[in-house]
């Protein structure tokens, strides 16, 4: 079973809206700003930054997810633009001038090799307006490669009886990461797996520089803890400044 087709109707109980996420993707922003969110499973954080009076537009290769992502903001009373595409087809879903583009689920090591990482950073970094950043989060591997960590926590949601199970096992031959993830509901069992392309922060400083960033603030966490080696999740925000 594909990963996300597994996931998609629990994702947000597993993955719940969160405070600290959110003011970090709202801090700066104006209203009627132009963002634009790259993996945005079901909208949660376009829905609620669309209420706030930015200019929403989210996409997700999973259809599933936009399906839901809809859904809710109908519920919520809001239009952000959803969209069904891939990470590498910015330029097919916005026209430039965004004020931020974020992804945020780990969804970057999603991709398959270095030049796409690229490809996704070089035209991020096109789409910005001058002053425009790019919001990046993905889990610290240089923490996970150098500890050989072969399990994430498990996440639970006892109240409706979801265990979510989540393996890794590096392929030294392919340089990648096999993802593999048990989701338990109530009685009954299903798994996925999928491959993960475990970049090193510096490798990815190095991706954002080639693309043009050059103001690049790193954290630990969405409360901006200050990023260690022993830091969870790696936090990127990186600014757009053209030369005069």
């Amino acid at each position: 079973m594909k990963f996300y087709e597994m996931i998609f109707k629990h994702y947000d109980d597993i993955f719940p809206y969160n405070k600290e996420t959110y003011s970090f993707l709202r801090e700066g922003l104006q209203d009627e700003d132009k963002v634009l969110d790259v993996a945005c499973g079901t909208g949660t954080y376009s829905i609620a930054l669309q209420k706030d009076g930015m200019n929403l537009c989210g996409l997700d290769l999973d259809e599933n997810m936009i399906s839901l992502a809809e859904e809710k903001a109908e519920e919520a009373f809001v239009n952000p633009d959803f969209v069904v595409s891939s990470m590498l087809n910015l330029d097919l879903v916005s026209d430039g001038d965004l004020r931020r583009i974020y992804t945020i689920g780990n969804a970057l090591v999603h991709l398959k090799s270095l030049e796409e990482i690229q490809t996704f950073l070089s035209l991020s970094y096109e789409l910005l307006k001058d002053g425009g950043d790019l919001i990046i989060r993905i889990l610290n591997y240089d923490r996970i490669l150098d500890n050989k960590i072969d399990k994430l926590p498990t996440l639970e949601v006892p109240l409706k009886g979801i265990t979510f199970e989540r393996n890794y096992s590096f392929d030294e031959a392919s340089e990648l990461i096999e993802f593999s993830s048990i989701l338990s509901v109530k009685d009954q069992t299903k798994e996925a797996s999928i491959y993960l392309l475990p970049i090193r922060k510096d490798a990815l400083l190095l991706e954002l520089s080639n693309a043009g960033f050059k103001e690049i603030e790193l954290y630990g966490s969405f409360k901006k803890e200050p990023y260690t080696d022993e830091s969870t999740s790696l936090v990127i925000k990186a600014k757009k400044v053209e030369e005069a």
